[in-house]
Formats: structure tokens, C-alpha cells, sequence
């Protein structure tokens, strides 16, 4: 029995893994932004400093996953730009994402560049590149503009986020962001209307809980399952941005999407249970997409007969 889980789960973590080509390609379009950007805002610096940008987001943290590539960077901006963008008329934080915008058409203007919400989007064909502007606080804290409304400032605390995601990973043998990373091609295969830092967080409350979080990949199906009726507490429930006041609302709209997945895990790992790799490796998938490769076609025929 369950002779194919930790084959099944090895090779999907494996396939959800950024490579190393994905990597320096991610890393060298953020650091030729950052560029872009140290020119126009430090002028009179004449050599780049590396300490403007850093990599936030499921990139920085490393629990993205490959069958969605975005790069989420907060570039640092001197304070005098924050008073200047104070004193304007209207919302400021509107005209700095579009300030921002600017030399970036320069570097790359074959991109179609978009400054919306908190962010300027880069969507390259091959890597998305999304830049926050932000303002370093003296806690470690970044303030970051938002331009819903008249416009406003708010806190990021990225430096927060990836310490509880680790202590997580360390308390579970790497739990955390392998069940994080699972949940991302989850959310993108079936369009689930849940934020990633949320579902990040609820991984991390589930795992620090989970009876069997000192087991190893032979547990995994269990995991799946036992997470997907874990969230269904949360329908119209909140989460926490770690290292913030600020709370995420969930909603319901995700809540049968969620109980469809919670069924097909349980028929997964029944499947995983009576050695049927072809048979789990098809509910796993219409709960992962392809990403889960699991036991193909031919040799799970050949395996379950």
C-alpha cells in the first residue's frame, strides 16, 4: 500500500521548481530595472548599489511556483521623493507610479509597461517583473504606495513574511513552502479567488498544527487533504499580513472550489491507498493541473492491472 506517494510528490515539488536558467533570467531583468531606476533616482551616485531593490514575494521567499512566473521587487526611493509626492495635487501616488513608469520605457520600450494599483507591471514573455515603489523605515518596514481612492500609503513588512514562512519550514522539515508551493499551482490551474500571501499564511498556521508535521513526503497525500478541509473553516473568514495590521477578507466565492479540491484529495489518496498511481495521479491533476505528472497513462495501466 501507498507504494507510489513519495514518487508522486517528489517529482510534482520537482516540476514546481523555478530552474536555474529561470532564475537568472528573473534576476537579471529586476536587477537591469533596478538600474534603470538607480539612474533616475540617485543621480549623483556614480556606481550602483544593490541594497535599492529587494525581491519580495513568493520569488523572494522561494514558495512560487513554475507554472507561474512573476517577480514581485520593492525599489527603495530616497525620502525626499516621498515629501515631494506629499505636497502634489491630487493622488500622488498615482503620479509616482507613472514617474516610475517613465525611465523604464526607456530600457524597455518593446514591454508593455502598465503602472496599476501598487504596482508597475513588466510583463515580459518570459518573466513578469512587478516593481513597488517604496520608502525603507527605520523598523525594518517598508511604506508603499497604493492608488485606489484619493491614494494612501501602507506597510509591507517582507522581512516578517519570510521569517514565519522558515520557522514554519524548520519546525516541519520544509512543510511550509512545499504545501505553499502546491497551493499556487492550485490557485492558478483552477482560478481560485484567494491571495497567495493568504494562502501562505493559512499553510503556515495548518503545518505548525498538523498532527503529522515531523513525518516525511510518504505523508504528502495526507497533507493535501487534510489542508483543503482545514481551509474550508475559513470561508468568509480573514488572514493576517504577517508583520502588519492590515487584515485580508476571504469571501466565499473560492469556498466550492475548495470542497471540490477536499473531495478529489480524499479519492486521490484512496487511490494512493490501494496502489492505483494512474487512478490518484488523475484526481491529483484535477486538482494541480499537468504539473502533477504523477504515473502516466500506459504504466499505470500496466501497474493497476
Amino acid at each position: 500500500m501507498w507504494n507510489y506517494v513519495i514518487s508522486h510528490f517528489d517529482r510534482f515539488l520537482k516540476e514546481l521548481e523555478l530552474s536555474p536558467d529561470d532564475r537568472k533570467d528573473a534576476d537579471g531583468k529586476a536587477e537591469r530595472i533596478a538600474r534603470s531606476l538607480f539612474a533616475k533616482y540617485y543621480p549623483n551616485k556614480l556606481i550602483f548599489d544593490s541594497s535599492c531593490y529587494v525581491k519580495v514575494g513568493s520569488y523572494g521567499k522561494d514558495c512560487g511556483s513554475s507554472n507561474h512566473s512573476d517577480l514581485d521587487m520593492l525599489f527603495i526611493l530616497p525620502w525626499d521623493v516621498y515629501t515631494r509626492i506629499n505636497t502634489v495635487s491630487g493622488n500622488g501616488q498615482s503620479q509616482l507610479l507613472q514617474e516610475l513608469k517613465a525611465p523604464l520605457l526607456v530600457t524597455f520600450p518593446s514591454t508593455p509597461l502598465k503602472a496599476d494599483g501598487q504596482i508597475v507591471k513588466a510583463p515580459f514573455k518570459s518573466y513578469h517583473v512587478e516593481v513597488v515603489p517604496a520608502f525603507r523605515m527605520l523598523d525594518g518596514t517598508f511604506l508603499t504606495a497604493h492608488t485606489s481612492g484619493m491614494g494612501s500609503w501602507k506597510i509591507a513588512n517582507p522581512v516578517e513574511e519570510y521569517k514565519q514562512l522558515h520557522a514554519a519550514d524548520l519546525a516541519t522539515q520544509g512543510k511550509a513552502r512545499h504545501l505553499t508551493k502546491m497551493l499556487k499551482a492550485w490557485k492558478y490551474d483552477c482560478n481560485v479567488e484567494l491571495k497567495s500571501i493568504s494562502l501562505e499564511v493559512l499553510a503556515v498556521i495548518f503545518v505548525n498544527q498538523w498532527q503529522f508535521r515531523s513525518q516525511t513526503v510518504f505523508y504528502y497525500d495526507w497533507m493535501v487533504r487534510d489542508f483543503f478541509q482545514f481551509l474550508l473553516l475559513y470561508v468568509d473568514g480573514r488572514t493576517r499580513v504577517p508583520g502588519t495590521e492590515e487584515w485580508i477578507e476571504l469571501g466565499d466565492c473560492w469556498g466550492t472550489k475548495a470542497q471540490s479540491a477536499y473531495a478529489r484529495a480524499v479519492k486521490a489518496c484512496e487511490f494512493e491507498k490501494e496502489d492505483k498511481p494512474y487512478s490518484a495521479t488523475l484526481e491529483w491533476q484535477k486538482i494541480f493541473g499537468t504539473t502533477f505528472q504523477g504515473t502516466s497513462m500506459l504504466l499505470g495501466a500496466l501497474l493497476q492491472a
